[in-house]
């Protein structure tokens, strides 16, 4: 079984710090959070950006200061976000590309997030997905195709076959996303089965569901993906910053006779761009 990867998603679209003061928004507050989470076994951090209201945002330039900030501070493996949650056309969408990182998420299909209030739809057409996969592709940024529902997938493996997506293919799979595949044991079971010959993936799980889907991932030989994005309690009633998610799935695996991997046993697992 592979080592594993622990990728942390810190800020998300929807947190807030009236949520949770533990929420990091600004670069300087997301460039910590990537150091106090390195140092716990991640190996990946998921990068989103907020402007100065707290909203969601694609702004290049914002990307490329929190990105640089990284860098400085770790040797975590990059992924940027280009969801559509942040409203915008493609191109905006993809404007977080432009500070090259070695990975980007990739949603390929839409869906009602019905736990919104109000309901947003995520809206990511064919010609959207194919648009961010050619740009990923062109600057050798590897895609994490992040799936909602088993259709998701299915859309996913035409990209594989199109040649716009190269193997091995990397799949996030997310569980419990209201008017997404609710998180069960079953349903995380069909939705590896659907995966390509040879692929790796990450499993999400939403709120209540984080830590039942960390585990069944890491005993399943998957990877795992916690931080605030998907759910900032790390028990109930209690917050948490985003290194403690990390800390508890790194001791989790070490329990089970896992190894985490490290950023650079991660670049190599996942044939990321030297």
């Amino acid at each position: 079984m592979d080592k594993l990867i622990i990728t942390v998603a810190p800020t998300g679209s929807v947190p807030r710090k009236k949520d949770t003061s533990y929420i990091p928004v600004t670069p300087d507050e997301i460039a910590e959070t990537a150091y106090l989470c390195e140092q716990e076994g991640a190996s990946v951090i998921h990068v989103h950006c907020r402007d100065e209201k707290e909203n969601p945002t694609s702004d290049y330039h914002t990307f490329e200061e929190t990105v640089n900030k990284i860098r400085k501070r770790t040797k975590l493996v990059v992924m940027v976000s280009t969801s559509g949650v942040a409203g915008g056309s493609d191109e905006e969408r993809a404007e977080p590309l432009r500070t090259r990182p070695e990975m980007a998420s990739l949603t390929t299909g839409s869906l009602n997030f019905t736990a919104r209030k109000p309901s947003l739809v995520y809206t990511n057409s064919w010609e959207t997905i194919t648009f961010l996969a050619e740009r990923m592709k062109s600057l050798k940024i590897k895609p994490e195709m992040e799936a909602f529902d088993v259709g998701f997938i299915q859309q996913a493996k035409m990209l594989v076959e199109q040649g716009l997506v190269d193997n091995p293919s990397y799949f996030q799979l997310v569980m419990g996303v209201g008017g997404g595949i609710p998180a069960t044991v079953a349903n995380l079971l069909h939705m590896q089965s659907q995966l390509p010959s040879g692929a790796h993936f990450t499993v999400a799980g939403i709120g209540r569901a984080q830590l039942e889907m960390t585990n069944l991932s890491i005993l399943i030989g998957g990877h795992v993906r916690v931080g605030l994005e998907d759910n900032i309690y790390i028990s109930k009633g209690e917050l948490a910053p985003n290194e403690v998610f990390v800390a508890r799935a790194r001791r989790i695996s070490e329990k089970l006779q896992r190894e985490v991997a490290t950023p650079d046993e991660t670049r190599k697992m996942l044939g990321l761009r030297s």
